[in-house]
């Protein structure tokens, strides 16, 4: 019994390492993955990764997925800060492979995925709102303007509104904040920049954040002279944002 059970054993484990394919960079794995089959036809099959190194499953994004692994893209969104440190190490490849013609397209389709399911990655953390500034604009050196629309939109679409109370010392003190925009340039009020350190700062405002509301005016259609009014005349602010980059 005791031998047939070992033997029972011997050929689960070939079978499955059958199933297994390893990738391997310099004599090293980097990745496994394993066979799967969808369905008993034989037409939908391939292989799903099952484990990789950081660098390897980062690069696995801009990669041809198998039929059978179609969602890696979202998994991946969904776990990264449990291997990775700092978003920003996508961000930098992903701007790095932008300049790949070949990666573009695939580039793109894991931004518009990256805004569309998890915004609060970039709408709390000031490199990465950079990041989609930087990525913007080279939607736009490459004329791809279908992409461009909806990442504006997806950025629209997702971020939230954020009430804050800022405080001034007095009337005449300055603004710790620069703003552009108005009403008379077809916009809305926009915050171009933050004092560092300042209280704005503490608060949570950064650059990209449209103001919608001060102490219960609308700022959503206002001349900018009339808002920098407003925001000086008054010691106790209740501000009402949205992050709005573009």
């Amino acid at each position: 019994f005791v031998c047939i059970a070992q033997q029972d054993y011997c050929r689960i484990l070939n079978q499955v390492e059958k199933n297994m394919q390893k990738v391997e960079e310099e004599g090293e794995i980097v990745m496994v993955k394993e066979h799967r089959e969808l369905d008993r036809t034989g037409t939908r099959k391939g292989h799903i990764v099952i484990k990789g190194t950081s660098e390897r499953l980062t690069m696995h994004l801009v990669e041809e997925h198998s039929v059978v692994d179609p969602t890696f893209i979202e998994d991946f969104l969904l776990t990264y800060r449990t291997f990775l440190s700092s978003p920003m190490e996508v961000g930098k490849k992903l701007l790095e492979w932008f300049n790949d013609p070949s990666l573009r397209d695939k580039v793109t389709r894991v931004v518009l995925l990256w805004v569309n399911n998890h915004f609060n990655d970039f709408e709390g953390d000031p490199a990465m709102t950079r990041f989609l500034e930087e990525f913007e604009n080279n939607l736009e050196r490459e004329k791809m303007g279908g992409h461009l629309r909806l990442l504006n939109i997806a950025c629209a679409a997702k971020a939230k509104r954020r009430l804050m109370t800022l405080t001034k010392p007095s009337r005449e003190a300055p603004l710790p904040f620069i703003l552009l925009g108005g009403s008379e340039k077809g916009f809305g009020i926009f915050v171009d920049s933050v004092d560092s350190g300042s209280k704005a700062t503490e608060a949570g405002l950064k650059r990209g954040d449209q103001i919608l509301e001060v102490n219960g005016q609308n700022f959503e259609n206002i001349q900018l002279s009339k808002a920098m009014e407003i925001l000086r005349n008054n010691t106790h602010l209740s501000i009402t944002v949205k992050t709005n980059l573009f």
